[in-house]
């Protein structure tokens, strides 16, 4: 039974609800709603058959002793699917998804952080000094393309994850608040996931709509509005992958935490790249207060500089995954120029503008499909 056959019967108002319920992949629940049908009303035969269609890692093995954040999970699973699914498909207000912990992360009707009016006292050097803009036509979305945001709460190495750290407590859905242009951005960074094999369940996030201060250096003008202020990013702290169809990766969920890991290494550089082909900016693990997300904005429609100080070192990783690495003589720009003009086979003093946004495109669409 597919999820589409589901959706056109009877129990379509069902898994309709759910769905705006609880953000579940629609394949979970029809893998609920299928079992139900033929017959299975036990709920810890329905939490299992989810918690290990997540985990196929784990080959059907029993959580044990000790293993807290497969327990919470799996909880999760019961409180947040299958009773409500059970008691008729109506989840009850105690299994809404509680928002994080951390300041400031609580959405409220004018987004998060400060609200529009009010003045910008996050992240700056003076708190209170720059009003909040209003942004006309903020979305208010809990997916893109029908993708789910999860906010991942807490992340820590269990057994057998093989040392990487993994997501154990999670907001299964997430209302992220963005512009249009960030909409599209995504929508494109998802077709161009797929494209390359690497179709995604679900997209973990970081946060959205801020109104927040970037510090800068400057005595004179010490903050300015950074692009969350402005409905013009997105923080992603990596992807989940479906149970089948995805990438080979020993875990559900690719995070940036695991930068350091050599095989999820390969993989967080191939969604970065796909992140460049669609986004202005993109901030990752090369800055030492990005290693847990990426920082997209498509700048409010203005082009950045092709070569910037936060793009070398991803330029210089993906230069190296196609086999041209970059010879250091000390004048970094230089020698990534010398290093791009290698790769795509043309003079380097013919890298400006719109060649070298076109050799950049080239190389990220390499990195993309680990060619």
């Amino acid at each position: 039974m597919s999820y589409e056959t589901l959706s056109s019967g009877l129990s379509g108002p069902l898994v309709g609800e759910f769905e705006r319920g609880t953000g579940f992949s629609p394949w979970e629940l029809a893998r609920v709603v299928s079992a139900v049908a033929q017959g299975t009303r036990d709920e810890n035969a329905l939490t299992s058959l989810v918690f290990h269609q997540r985990h196929p890692e784990r080959g059907g093995a029993a959580i044990r002793r000790g293993e807290r954040g497969a327990a919470e999970e799996w909880l999760a699973i019961r409180d947040t699917v299958v009773r409500p699914l059970l008691a008729g498909g109506r989840a009850p207000a105690s299994a809404a998804p509680s928002a994080p912990s951390s300041a400031g992360a609580a959405p409220r009707a004018g987004g998060y952080c400060a609200e529009p009016g009010a003045r910008a006292r996050t992240k700056c050097a003076r708190p209170g000094i720059l009003p909040c803009p209003v942004i006309p036509g903020l979305l208010h979305t809990k997916d893109v393309d029908g993708v789910p945001f999860h906010y991942p709460e807490k992340v820590r190495t269990v057994p057998g994850s093989g040392g990487l750290l993994v997501v154990t407590r999670r907001q299964w859905t997430r209302e992220q608040r963005f512009t249009v242009p960030v909409r599209d951005a995504m929508s494109a960074f998802l077709r161009n996931m797929r494209g390359f094999g690497m179709p995604v369940e679900a997209i973990l996030t970081k946060g959205s709509h801020c109104c927040r201060c970037v510090k800068r250096s400057s005595p004179a003008k010490p903050d300015i509005l950074s692009n969350h202020s402005f409905g013009d990013a997105l923080d992603i702290a990596g992807v989940r992958w479906p149970a089948t169809g995805g990438p080979p990766s020993a875990v559900r969920d690719t995070i940036v935490d695991n930068w350091t890991d050599p095989a999820q290494r390969v993989l967080l550089r191939r969604i970065d790249a796909c992140l460049r082909l669609s986004f202005a900016t993109v901030i990752d693990y090369y800055r030492t207060d990005h290693r847990d997300h990426f920082h997209c904005d498509t700048n409010r429609g203005r082009a950045r500089a092709p070569i910037t100080t936060v793009r070398l070192g991803f330029t210089r990783e993906a230069l190296r995954a196609v086999g041209h690495p970059v010879t250091s003589t000390g004048r970094a720009d230089a020698d990534t120029l010398r290093a791009l003009a290698a790769f795509a086979g043309v003079p380097a003093a013919s890298l400006k503008d719109a060649e070298l946004r076109r050799v950049l495109r080239e190389l990220f669409t390499r990195v993309a499909a680990a060619r």
